[in-house]
């Protein structure tokens, strides 16, 4: 007898067999059971993931001679001959040869006639989805109205192609992919059966290659039997699938976390010259730190990764010398470098690069501390600005600017007219200077007239029409500009904002060209500015931008 490849020969029988699919076998087991059998069955999942093996393994149980039966009992002449696709009543055609709108009249023509020797007659198309639209339409009237002894079943990967006039016939079946512990459970219990000896870390490197699929991980186990004999090692079978050694990436990992640019390209020209591939390389590498976030995070991680403990162990162990945000940093970085690297002509350049940059960023502080030393620092700016300008307290406790500009006016009282004062360039400017701590925005339009103090009255002179005067002249803002008179000078002020045919200013900003001048330098001195710029070293002020 000719040798069975082990996805021929390990394939399920019953529905008890099928692994990871037990919301569609229990369902098909309980119709049988009930005797609601629907006429059309459409099986939905990617390769190798069961949906033809239940299809036999329903068309047994329908056609069983001691059925219908929840398990079919593969003994009569019907089970065997369905196993060995040799049963005359039990039609399995592929869709991606049978695509046009003959074969599906063939198939209607041949529909009428009863079975052979079973109770239903059944036809299991395969790849169904590559029918034409022709072959659809033809098919939907006998889809829809079939005979009593006609049962369709239909395995698609892709039922997006599938006409919804088809799919709202059938009793739909969504697979899943295999989870990889269930792969490795079950070829576990085929590497004993066939005295094959391998590792769970092997097995898991299988499961990690099939992604779910349970026939390619039969087939790539039959490739390695093939490769290695019945004892399979690990670096063998890494070979064989091409998969990249670990010690490299634990290597460029452990320069990243260490700052070691010097190893970390040292092993990059390793891995060129050990030839492995660039592509595979990439996706190694975010899979190993998406490792070294999981172990970071979670706190049973060998649920969630396909890892002996041995190797948890050591993920921890490296994982234990980087925070968890320069981690997610890290992942981030190089998941956005995967066009560069995956599709350029020159990957190894791109490749060094990135794990440059890598390097670079993960000495970036976290956002939370960013936030907490700008908070630190506005907090120290206000307590300075608190020391330097503190309205409302008693005179001997006021800045030494505002006393100073007290003593002048006292004395050169005389030297005033009675009825009005203008306040000295000094004066002028100790106000504005306030005002620019409390208000920001209303110094430009400030800046623009002339103050004058006349007794507990102060006037603001501005351009007959000009569009700081009817700024000023909004009651919000007359409001702010009364509020901090009062809190200047310490006392009940009267504000009077009036127009005037000013020729020249009496301010000594004169220009706006000077003003503007005049707050860049007030930017550059502010506190909060330098503290930010002495915080981060090599950080410079690109551009300032004021509202002149």
């Amino acid at each position: 007898m000719a040798y069975k490849v082990l996805a021929i020969k390990c394939r399920p029988q019953t529905f008890d067999e099928v692994i990871g699919q037990k919301h569609v076998t229990q369902t098909l087991k309980n119709s049988i059971k009930e005797k609601r059998i629907a006429h059309a069955f459409l099986f939905i999942g990617e390769r190798g993931v069961g949906k033809t093996s239940i299809a036999r393994i329903l068309a047994k149980a329908l056609n069983c001679h001691e059925g219908p039966a929840e398990q079919s009992c593969n003994k009569c002449p019907s089970c065997i001959e369905i196993t060995d696709g040799a049963s005359l009543d039990v039609h399995e055609i592929d869709g991606a040869s049978h695509t046009g709108v003959d074969a599906i009249r063939i198939l209607r023509e041949n529909a009428k006639y009863l079975p052979a020797r079973d109770k239903y007659k059944i036809y299991i198309i395969d790849e169904v989805h590559m029918l034409s639209n022709s072959a659809f339409n033809a098919l939907l009237k006998t889809l829809e109205e079939p005979p009593d002894h006609i049962i369709f079943m239909f395995a698609t990967t892709e039922p997006k192609k599938i006409p919804d006039t088809i799919i709202s016939r059938c009793l739909r079946f969504d697979l899943k992919r295999i989870s990889s512990n269930e792969i490795i459970n079950h070829l576990l219990n085929i590497t004993r059966r066939e005295n094959i000896s391998i590792s769970r870390k092997g097995l898991s490197l299988i499961a990690r290659e099939a992604d779910g699929s349970m026939r390619d991980s039969q087939t790539i186990l039959e490739r390695a039997i093939s490769y290695c004999g019945s004892n399979i090692e690990d670096s063998s079978l890494e070979e064989l699938l091409g998969h990249i050694d670990s010690q490299f990436i634990y290597r460029i990992m452990g320069a990243i976390i260490s700052d070691d640019s010097q190893a970390c390209m040292d092993t990059v020209n390793d891995v060129y010259e050990y030839g492995v591939d660039f592509k595979k390389f990439y996706f190694a590498m975010l899979e190993h730190i998406r490792d070294l976030i999981m172990v970071k995070t979670l706190n049973n991680p060998s649920k969630s990764l396909n890892h002996t403990d041995e190797d948890i162990k050591r993920l921890q162990d490296l994982a234990a010398g980087i925070s968890i945000d320069a981690l997610h940093r890290c992942f981030r970085m190089w998941f956005s470098s995967e066009g560069e690297i995956t599709r350029s002509a020159l990957p190894k350049i791109a490749l060094e690069v990135a794990l440059l940059e890598i390097m670079h960023i993960k000495k970036a502080l976290p956002i939370d501390d960013l936030i907490s030393k700008i908070d630190k620092l506005q907090h120290q700016a206000g307590t300075s600005a608190k020391n330097v300008y503190t309205p409302g307290e008693p005179r001997e406790h006021q800045p030494k600017a505002s006393q100073e500009s007290s003593d002048y006016k006292s004395n050169n009282k005389k030297e005033d007219p009675p009825e009005s004062k203008n306040c000295t360039n000094k004066d002028a400017e100790s106000f504005l200077n306030f005002v620019r701590q409390k208000h920001m925005q209303l110094v430009p339009l400030l800046q623009h007239g002339n103050l004058y103090l006349n007794n507990s009255e102060f006037i603001i002179e501005l351009p007959t029409g000009s569009f700081q005067l009817d700024m000023l002249k909004d009651p919000e803002k007359e409001n702010k500009v009364k509020e901090l008179c009062d809190s200047f000078f310490n006392k009940d002020i009267k504000l009077t904002i009036r127009a005037t045919d000013l020729k020249k200013k009496t301010d000594p900003l004169k220009t706006s060209k000077d003003l503007k001048k005049k707050e860049e330098d007030d930017v550059l001195h502010n506190p909060v500015i330098q503290k930010v710029v002495e915080t981060f070293s090599g950080s410079r002020i690109l551009e300032i931008k004021t509202d002149l």
